[in-house]
């Protein structure tokens, strides 16, 4: 039975009927041309940061005239995609974790790994964009946070030594009708400088408009 990271702690085995559909829809990425699936990904990522309904219709729709995909199927894979994704983002997966859950959805290594490593790349923009969505829909109940080191022993050096920092965030979030979630992210430290960095501009864009 295979366990997907992407629907977090339960229900996470894809046997309920509408799992089951993202995932028979996710597979269909594997009938794409690695140039195909790199400019639906970049859509996709594209419209996950910019938020920008619009701007990503007029884009589906000019990719299913460019490849001849029906633009109701195409629309269905790409909202299965974005599925996938934000359960990433919400349940903090890593890419290689996420890379492992679309080979189990019949993709290939090299597709999974495109898919993956603009996973990876875009990180930073996600969690932005996700947890400013949290923060303007759901009120913030509470809020926690913990750093850590990882430490490894180099190749090629048994003796020595390297440290990483990370930081781990939890969100306790309102989601009305005596409902909580608590949404977890982890980053590493110049992630977590960087997402500050980020959301100190949108403090001040929010700022600036009000």
């Amino acid at each position: 039975m295979v366990v997907y990271k992407f629907l977090g702690n339960s229900n996470n085995t894809g046997e309920s009927s509408d799992q089951q559909q993202v995932i028979n829809e996710v597979g269909y990425l594997s009938k794409l041309s690695d140039e195909a699936l790199v400019q639906l990904i970049e859509i996709l990522f594209e419209f996950l940061i910019v938020q920008k309904a619009e701007v990503l219709m007029n884009n589906i729709s000019n990719y299913s005239s460019q490849h001849s995909i029906n633009e109701n199927t195409l629309s269905n894979i790409f909202r299965s995609t974005l599925y996938v994704i934000k359960g990433c983002i919400k349940n903090n997966v890593t890419p290689s974790h996420l890379k492992e859950d679309l080979i189990s959805m019949k993709l290939g290594d090299e597709q999974a790994e495109i898919i993956s490593s603009r996973y990876k790349l875009n990180f930073i923009g996600l969690s932005r964009s996700f947890v400013g969505n949290s923060l303007s829909v759901n009120q913030v109940l509470d809020m926690q946070w913990r750093f850590g080191v990882t430490t490894a022993t180099s190749e090629n050096t048994s003796s020595k030594q390297q440290s990483s920092t990370f930081l781990q965030l939890k969100l306790v979030l309102d989601k009305g009708d005596n409902i909580k979630e608590d949404v977890h992210m982890e980053l590493t430290l110049p992630q977590f400088y960087q997402f500050l960095k980020e959301m100190e501009k949108a403090k001040s864009s929010l700022e600036y408009f009000n």
